[in-house]
């Protein structure tokens, strides 16, 4: 993995979390316990400090990006980012999954539980409340989830960091990236 210093700070990774070897890290980031940042994920923590939290997963192609002092990320527990999403600065509580292809601008606020649809834009300064499903151009509410739905985001985003605990303990010099679709089957359905 491409890890790199920028104004004295540099990211600090816990052993305990799978960076893949083509994901890029810059400045003052924060990777937590059991988290796991798939290939060709951009966090770059050059204005401001990039968090994030215990069991969550950034998925191939993730862009989080500091552009001024004001526009911090926190990334909650048991999130989920879906490939090409782009956060640009958010204060992300738990249990919230951000789909494909959307863009979160500058100052937002996502609350615990809530899951942004595919290709939407959160505007900047936006709050979101807690177990709400946006979607659109710019966000607008869809539903609200039920505690059910975000027990079952959390099921999720645990089961992700779970495979690579065993990917880990079975073949324990092997990187994500490495394995065939066959191998990577069966580590899914093994329970």
């Amino acid at each position: 993995m491409v890890l790199i210093e920028y104004n004295g700070k540099k990211p600090i990774i816990s052993e305990n979390a799978y960076v893949s070897p083509q994901a890029t890290l810059i400045g003052d980031i924060k990777v937590n316990d059991n988290v796991i940042i798939w290939p060709g994920a951009i966090i770059r923590a050059e204005s401001s400090q990039i968090s994030i939290s215990e069991y969550t997963t950034i998925f191939d192609g993730v862009i989080l990006l500091t552009r001024s002092s004001k526009s911090s990320i926190h990334i909650g527990r048991y999130c989920i980012l879906d490939s090409g999403v782009t956060i640009l600065g958010c204060f992300m509580e738990d249990y919230v999954q951000i789909m494909e292809g959307t863009m979160i601008f500058e100052e937002t606020s996502i609350g615990e539980g809530s899951v942004i649809l595919n290709n939407s834009q959160v505007p900047p300064g936006l709050v979101i409340p807690a177990r709400s499903v946006m979607r659109g151009v710019p966000v607008e509410l869809i539903r609200e989830q039920t505690r059910n739905d975000v027990l079952e985001q959390k099921e999720r985003a645990h089961y992700y960091s779970n495979l690579f605990t065993k990917i880990k303990n079975h073949m324990p010099n092997a990187q994500g990236y490495m394995l065939s679709f066959s191998d990577f089957m069966k580590f899914m359905l093994e329970k």
